[in-house]
């Protein structure tokens, strides 16, 4: 009897890891790529506007990635219609998952992780399927140090796996606010200047901050 489990989060998961393994180099390619149109359309931005500050905003991005056409097909959903009954396409959250990945593996240092990754042994054995799962895998894991040994002595084997467990799987502060601030600056071509602006000072900040209160 054939198992619709096995065949789909088995099965699958391990045919997307062996050919992830097998195209690391068109990845990459692919990758770097994607990455180019966003910066010629913030190039094109600051040749615009005669400043090397500015930074393309979300339409124009869209239009530079919908006008090349080969990742046309992460605008995979609809925004709210405007006032003239127009619907901009935009990313789902499983699109825009995709386009964090692929800048993250734009960036050369991750290039070169995610290309040694790849090379290992337990790459085809790792269930590595998607790219939250490779930023994981490619990620160099802290060593322990004398200090941490003698801390943790008093802890017992599940309260270190829990406490390893966290660490692996939830961002710090730092790199929560990090990433905000490259969604903003990813979309809507804002500096660091623009966006604390935003948040501390706009009547959209305001009302989030009057919301989580």
């Amino acid at each position: 009897m054939t198992s619709i489990v096995q065949k789909i989060f088995v099965n699958r998961a391990n045919a997307i890891n062996g050919d992830i393994v097998k195209n690391e180099k068109a990845i990459l390619i692919e990758c770097a790529a994607f990455a180019d149109i966003i910066n010629d359309a913030h190039n094109a931005e600051k040749f615009v506007q005669k400043n090397d500050d500015a930074k393309a905003g979300t339409d124009a991005i869209r239009d530079a990635i919908m006008t090349d056409g080969h990742f046309a097909w992460l605008y995979d959903a609809s925004g709210k219609p405007n006032k003239k009954g127009i619907a901009k396409p935009i990313m789902s959250d499983h699109m825009r998952k995709i386009r964090e990945g692929m800048l993250f593996l734009a960036d050369e240092n991750n290039a070169e992780l995610f290309t040694a990754w790849a090379a290992s042994d337990g790459a085809k054995k790792s269930g590595v399927c998607d790219f939250a799962n490779i930023k994981k895998a490619i990620k160099p894991k802290a060593e322990k140090t004398a200090s941490d040994a003698s801390e943790s002595d008093g802890e017992s084997d599940a309260e270190q796996d829990a406490a390893a467990t966290d660490a692996d799987t939830k961002r710090t502060k730092e790199e929560f606010l990090e990433w905000v601030f490259n969604q903003a600056f990813t979309e809507f071509g804002m500096d660091a200047a623009s966006f604390m602006e935003f948040i501390a000072e706009s009547k959209e900040g305001r009302a989030v901050y009057d919301k989580a209160a």
